[in-house]
C-alpha cells in the first residue's frame, strides 16, 4: 500500500482490508504465515541487537566465510583442472586408438568415460562456473 502518513505495519495492517479467507484450511494457513512473520521479524530483531552487541564476533563470521569462499573457489577451481586434464588424456587416447595406434588404456577401462566429463570449453559465456553435476561424484 502507498499510503504517505503508513509508516509502520501496524498502522499498515489498521488502513488495509481484511485479508480474504474463505475456508478453515484458508484461516489455519493465514494465521501460520502471520506466526512465520512474526518470528521472522523478532529474529531480525534479535539478530540486529547480537551484532551491535558482539562486533566481534560479526567481524569473525564475516573472515570466516570469507575463507570459505576462497577456499571452495580454489577447491572448484582445482576439480576444474582435473576434469580438463582426465578428459584431455582421454581424447588424446581416442585419436591414438582412431589414427590405428594402440592405447595404454584397457578396453575396461574406466578412465575412457573421462571423455564425455563437462568442462568449460563445452560451456558457453553465460556460464558462471558453478558446478550443476556435482551430484555425480
Amino acid at each position: 500500500m502507498n499510503f504517505q502518513d503508513v509508516h509502520t505495519l501496524q498502522q499498515a495492517l489498521d488502513v488495509a482490508p481484511p485479508p480474504r479467507v474463505n475456508s478453515a484450511q484458508d484461516r489455519s494457513e493465514h494465521t501460520a504465515r502471520q506466526r512465520h512473520l512474526l518470528v521472522a521479524q523478532e529474529d531480525e530483531r534479535v539478530m540486529a541487537e547480537w551484532r551491535r552487541r558482539h562486533p566481534d564476533d560479526v567481524v569473525y563470521e564475516q573472515d570466516y566465510w570469507a575463507r570459505r569462499r576462497k577456499e571452495d573457489t580454489r577447491r572448484r577451481r582445482e576439480e576444474r583442472l582435473d576434469r580438463r586434464r582426465r578428459k584431455a588424456l582421454a581424447s588424446a587416447q581416442t585419436d591414438i586408438v582412431n589414427a590405428g595406434g594402440r592405447s595404454f588404456f584397457t578396453e575396461e577401462d574406466e578412465r575412457w568415460f573421462d571423455i564425455w566429463l563437462p568442462t568449460s570449453d563445452d560451456t558457453n559465456d553465460d556460464d558462471d562456473g558453478a558446478d550443476d553435476w556435482s551430484d555425480w561424484d
